[in-house]
């Protein structure tokens, strides 16, 4: 196994350092950082960027030639880290603990050492392995609460107050649904500049709170209440729906497309996204009409009519009530110029 020790100091440090210690070049734009996978190590790149709030978000997609391990100390910051494995496998593990956990795909683990401890993140050879984590420095994360860190629950309290990482956290589960969705969202932002600074600063505290949710959850119920058979219906229907925006179809369509019944359809959309299918398609069509319109390639009507939307005026309507403003003005302030 290739082993590679990475001395993180400060939170922006990750990606310069293993830049460093890989030999090789990184970029850094708006304080989001990425790195290319050398060839003669395997392929793929790693982004991260880090806010003010003391949470950072990195991606990873990369595929590796031999077993490679990600040996992580920090001397001066005690993080505790959100880690989702979309495709592929990792390993997990402390360097006082002989064993070591596998995440497999459409599985996280919530992770953090005790002082003095490196965490290792291991990489699988010839796996090809799309990670998303949040990493959060909790002593950061402390200072940016409006109110007095006793008012937590107690099992928040707990994950949160421990700023000298007195004790070490590891556990794993599944993701949700719901966590998928925000991810992919962040993977397919065709945003630039700040407004993609926002954006993914946005989505990343909204993948927190879910995960926060689970976490208190501890006998994941939302999750286990769904058989495998209603999981993949809903999991087939999202996967159409993304690609069909335009024309999903009826509800009655899309039951008959999982090959559940309708009501069934209904329930378990209810259980996973607490909305119902015509709800969460209406969604889905405002996020993607928010992504166009703000980058001002596509004026409201193509917007509409691209989406499957069935007016103008219906959609101005739904899409104020949701946003705040209305989608003309999103594009006054997007537009490209003319020549």
């Amino acid at each position: 196994m290739k082993t590679y020790h990475l001395e993180i100091n400060d939170v922006d440090d990750f990606i310069p350092e293993l830049a460093k210690t890989l030999g090789i070049d990184h970029s850094e734009h708006l304080g989001e950082f990425s790195l290319f996978i050398p060839d003669s190590i395997g392929d793929g790149n790693i982004r991260g960027i880090n806010f003010p709030n003391g949470i950072g978000l990195y991606m990873y997609h990369v595929t590796v030639r031999e077993d490679t391990e990600l040996r992580i100390s920090h001397p001066t910051i005690k993080p505790i880290r959100f880690i989702y494995c979309l495709d592929g496998m990792i390993g997990s593990s402390f360097d006082f603990i002989d064993t070591e956990d596998l995440v497999k795909d459409h599985e996280f683990v919530i992770a953090a050492p005790k002082s003095k401890e490196t965490y290792n993140i291991s990489l699988k050879k010839d796996i090809e392995t799309t990670l998303c984590y949040l990493e959060i420095d909790r002593l950061k994360f402390q200072e940016y609460f409006s109110f007095d860190l006793h008012e937590l629950e107690p099992i928040f309290y707990k994950l949160f107050s421990d700023v000298q990482a007195h004790n070490r956290v590891s556990n794993l589960g599944n993701i949700s649904l719901q966590t998928s969705e925000i991810i992919k969202e962040i993977k397919t932002c065709d945003l630039t500049g700040f407004p993609r600074i926002n954006f993914v600063g946005a989505k990343s505290l909204e993948i927190l709170s879910y995960m926060l949710n689970r976490f208190k959850k501890e006998d994941q119920q939302t999750q286990n209440e769904l058989k495998d058979k209603d999981r993949a219906a809903v999991e087939k229907v999202v996967k159409y729906i993304d690609s069909n925006l335009a024309q999903a179809g009826t509800v009655n369509e899309l039951a008959q497309i999982a090959g559940v019944n309708t009501n069934k359809l209904q329930e378990v959309f209810q259980k996973v996204y607490g909305k119902t299918v015509n709800e969460y398609v209406r969604d889905i069509r405002l996020t993607r009409a928010l992504h166009m319109l703000s980058s001002g390639k596509k004026n409201v009507s193509e917007v509409v009519y691209e989406l499957g939307l069935s007016s103008r005026s219906y959609f101005s309507k739904i899409f104020k009530k949701k946003y705040g403003v209305s989608p003309r003005k999103v594009l006054s302030k997007n537009e490209l110029p003319t020549k």
